[in-house]
Formats: structure tokens, sequence, C-alpha cells
């Protein structure tokens, strides 16, 4: 394994900007209501807050969704988990929330999911994706996001293939900082640093909240990367500029795929399936 050319975050951008517009796509639905719920960990969290940003609704997480159940009394709520691999976290929301008496669809990347056990046939929707390294999970989210919001992404490769590529390793932090409407970007983007790059440390969110004291004490070690935002506080910055969720998402995995080493892919081939044990994950394909 340690010998094995391993793609990096930029190859999956570019190969997932190609095959967005060929990919057949399930016939999800989604109503805009108040009345929707999705549920997700890591960046399926992050997806199904986009959905609920969209479409109406509330987005959790794996480690609050249950409190909301248990404390909300409405009984007719659109329950949607959202989970590439439709395993780990995914069996067990799914089986919590059937138990609970829901009936949740999945959104999903596996023809397979071991989470379908406990839903019905007709609630797995599964969306089409690149065979990706773990943790990766560039076609998968962005298949979901396409497939769902259909936003027009022409220009966006020429747009990514264009863009001067910052070196993210010469700071210890960076800090994504983005117009409100795109903070759950600024999100996955720090969430992905933490996964792919060795050594640097990232955070990031919306404007409004990041001026509460987030970004005032001066730092020489951090970059202050803009998504359709400014910033003329007391660090380096970097501004990245495009009215567009899935487009913005794919431009920064390019970025940070362009300062991905040999090393970071073998660190998470490494750790990903030892932490998987620890785990005691469940899944019969790894995306």
């Amino acid at each position: 394994m340690a010998d094995d050319k391993i793609e990096k975050l930029d190859y999956y951008a570019l190969k997932t900007l190609e095959s967005l517009p060929q990919w057949q796509y399930p016939g999800l639905e989604i109503a805009k209501t108040s009345r929707n719920v999705f549920v997700g960990s890591g960046d399926a969290d992050n997806t199904g807050r986009i959905f609920a940003q969209n479409f109406g609704g509330h987005g959790f997480s794996v480690v609050d969704y249950k409190s909301f159940f248990e404390n909300n009394p409405e009984t007719d709520l659109n329950v949607y988990i959202v989970n590439a691999s439709g395993a780990k976290d995914g069996i067990k929301m799914a089986e919590w929330l059937t138990n609970k008496g829901w009936h949740p669809k999945l959104v999903t990347s596996n023809p397979e999911p071991p989470a379908g056990k406990f839903l019905r046939p007709e609630d797995i929707f599964v969306f089409p994706a690149l065979k990706e390294p773990p943790t990766y999970n560039v076609s998968t989210y962005a298949a979901m996001l396409y497939g769902v919001l259909k936003e027009n992404i022409g220009g966006v490769r020429e747009q990514i293939e264009n863009l001067k590529i910052p070196n993210l390793r010469k700071y210890k932090f960076i800090f994504f900082l983005a117009a409100d409407k795109y903070e759950i970007v600024a999100r996955m983007a720090k969430r992905k640093v933490a996964e792919t790059l060795a050594g640097v440390g990232a955070d990031g969110g919306g404007f409004s909240n990041a001026a509460h004291g987030m970004l005032l004490q001066p730092n020489k070690d951090r970059l202050v990367f803009c998504l359709n935002a400014k910033y003329d506080g007391d660090s380096d910055s970097y501004e990245l500029n495009m009215d567009s969720h899935l487009g913005l998402l794919l431009s920064l995995h390019y970025i940070i795929g362009k300062n991905q080493t040999d090393k970071d892919s073998q660190n998470i081939l490494k750790n990903y399936f030892e932490n998987a044990k620890k785990q005691g994950w469940e899944f019969n394909k790894v995306w």
C-alpha cells in the first residue's frame, strides 16, 4: 500500500466536474417546506444543511439529531439521512429513526447501503459517484448537490484551471472567511484541510459570526481565505469569488489537492482503516 500511487483531491475535483453532466440521477424531489429535517455526519451533515438552506427546514449532525426528535411533538416531518457510504453513522441513524416511528429517506452513493436494512426500498436514493480514497468525498456530495440543486456549473472548470494556487503550507493556520450565504462551504473547507494536510490547522465561518472577535488577534502564520468576502486585518489573505456552492466547493478541493503530498495521502489510508476498526464501522464499500 505504501508504494501505491494515490490521486489527490485536485484530480477528483476535475474528474467530478467532467462527470456531473453525464451521470444519471435518482428522482429525489425535495419539497420546499419548514418540515424538512436533514441529518448526517461529517460533510454529509454540511450537505444536509445546504439542502435545508435551499428547501427549508433544519439540518442536524449525528451529535444532536436525537435531542431534536425527542423534543419535537411534530409527527409529519420529512426526514432525510444524508450518508455517502450508507453505512457507519448512517446505520445507527436509520435504525434509531425507524424504531422511533419515522420513515427516513436515505440519500447515499452506495447501491447496497448497509443502512438500507432499516428502510423501505422506495426511500433509498442512490447518487452516482467516482470511487475515491477514504475521506475524500469529492464526487459523492458534489453529485448530491448537483443532482438536487441543479446549479449551473458552466465555466467552473475554466475558472478552476486559471486559479492562482496559494501555498497553504506556508502557514500554520488557515481561516476560511465566507459571505454568510456560504458559511457552510467554509466549514466544509476547514474540515477538508484537517482531513488532508498534515500539520496545518484550520477553522472557518460566515462573516457575521467571524466579526465577533475571531480574527482580531494578529497572526503572521495565518492565511485568511476569503470566499466571496473581504478581509483587511493583520494576516495574509486570498480571495475566491464564485456565486455557487458547488463551484466554490470544487475549487477548494482543487486548491487543497494542489497542496497535498504523497505522504498526506498515505497518512489517510493508514489512519482511516485503523480508526474505522476502533469505531466499529460497518461498510461494504469505501468512498
